[in-house]
């Protein structure tokens, strides 16, 4: 179960993406301000959304994972005329136990008062008979809403057999309800369908962790509030909870694992090992320290390398994402030597072998390149280039932004590979090597 595409339209620098594979390993590059963030930006929406709905079917843009202001800085082109659509792919169990492809389509229109509405919610279930299945809008501002199989009207709520609660941002697909004659067999098992497709998209969502580009930055000392928070932690300010909670708490139940696992990768990265958390008195306030795997010598957390206080935060986000769960990360190089860099991107490559699902927004080429070796050295498997998504987002002459999808081959040659795409270090080199011979030509012809 999880993500298999994603598209935008009328969102942000987006007039249409294009359906996006997005794969057990998904890396997305592209320049400064070329849209990266504006493709991951939706996950963070429903996320916040299923965190604090804003009564039913509405969108709220402006929680702690994206602050997207109004609706009118969200539409592409600030056209509030237009309706923001956002369509999601996954993998769901359906009635008789099969894996099938579910495919929603919701649409959000401008509000005057409020979070902007729903004005379609849509599943498809692509490649099998069940026909769509479509909660849509009245027509006015307030209009009701009303639910559709196949195109069949069946009504608003209650007649339909359907609910939409103030507390829940998805609506709740109900049993068909007694009509003249009996209930129809297809209808109950689009319901049915529908209703699985739901729940595996709240539990994705749900299950969601994330890492963005800004992260807290390493503390002398830490207060510990007696819990992890369960809410995504983009900025990381509760990684350092989690392993007091795994250090003081799970090691009760003989279940300690998290600092093993974490040291295992901060080794590659950074050269260093965390010790066992202090605990400084009675008081709840720890002290992490960090011992160089080659001289022994320690530091406090606060006094080691950037990099390595910026790499912490994906390491335990990425190992606290439950197997079958999504890791979203952006930039996870960030402030890392190109070796350390390699060391990330076999970490990535784990989370994404061991059942996780990893969507990466970055700028690395060290990355690209072990994540392709990986590809066909066989860490990755048979059908390697299957698990690999990579995509390349740019601006068009309009100033909207356009994907490119590349596929990976059996070689880990990336096709379809486009103008402009990591050109700018070859060229350099290129120029270099022209500079250098012309120097060592004049040389020659001087006499030197």
């Amino acid at each position: 179960m999880g993500l298999t595409a994603i598209r935008v339209r009328n969102f942000k620098c987006f007039q249409d993406s294009g359906e996006l594979r997005l794969a057990p390993l998904t890396l997305i590059f592209g320049k400064n301000n070329a849209g990266k963030s504006s493709l991951l930006q939706p996950l963070f929406l429903l996320r916040q959304t299923l965190d604090a709905p804003q009564g039913g079917l509405r969108l709220n843009l402006n929680g702690p994972l994206y602050r997207a202001g109004s609706f009118a800085e969200l539409v592409h082109a600030h056209e509030t005329r237009s309706r923001v659509c956002v369509d999601l792919g996954i993998e769901a169990e359906a009635q008789d136990g099969a894996s099938i492809e579910c495919g929603f389509a919701m649409e959000f229109a401008n509000s005057r008062i409020g979070a902007p509405p729903a004005s379609r919610f849509t599943i498809r279930f692509p490649g099998r008979p069940s026909p769509r299945l479509d909660v849509v809008r009245g027509r006015g501002a307030g209009g009701p809403y009303g639910l559709a199989i196949a195109g069949h009207d069946l009504g608003a709520q209650g007649d339909a057999g359907f609910r939409i609660l103030t507390t829940d941002f998805f609506p709740i697909i109900g049993e068909e309800p007694p009509r003249v004659g009996r209930p129809s067999p297809n209808r109950q098992a689009v319901r049915y369908n529908a209703h699985v497709a739901i729940e595996a998209l709240k539990l994705i969502l749900n299950s969601m962790r994330m890492v963005g580009p800004f992260r807290r930055p390493p503390d002398r000392r830490y207060e510990y509030s007696g819990g992890v928070q369960a809410a995504a932690d983009p900025a990381g300010e509760h990684v350092v909870d989690a392993l007091i909670e795994d250090e003081f708490r799970r090691k009760k139940r003989g279940k300690r694992d998290l600092l093993k696992e974490v040291n295992r990768w901060l080794v590659g990265i950074g050269g260093v090992k965390l010790e066992p958390i202090r605990r400084l008195g009675r008081a709840n306030i720890f002290e992490v320290r960090l011992r160089d795997a080659n001289s022994g010598q320690w530091a406090g957390f606060a006094d080691v390398g950037y990099g390595i206080g910026q790499a912490f935060s994906v390491l335990v986000e990425g190992l606290r994402t439950p197997l079958g769960g999504t890791f979203v990360v952006q930039e996870p190089e960030i402030h890392l030597h190109p070796d350390a860099q390699l060391a990330m991107a076999d970490f990535l490559v784990y989370l994404a072998m061991t059942g996780r699902q990893v969507i990466v927004e970055t700028h690395s080429e060290p990355i690209l390149l072990r994540v392709r070796r990986a590809a066909i050295d066989g860490t990755m498997g048979a059908g390697a280039e299957e698990r690999v998504s990579v995509v390349y987002v740019a601006r068009s002459k309009s100033g909207a932004s356009e994907v490119q999808q590349m596929g990976l081959d059996d070689l880990g040659r990336l096709e379809d590979w486009p103008g402009g795409f990591m050109e700018e270090a070859t060229e350099e080199r290129l120029a270099l090597l022209e500079v250098m011979a012309h120097k060592a030509e004049r040389g020659v012809r001087s006499g030197r």
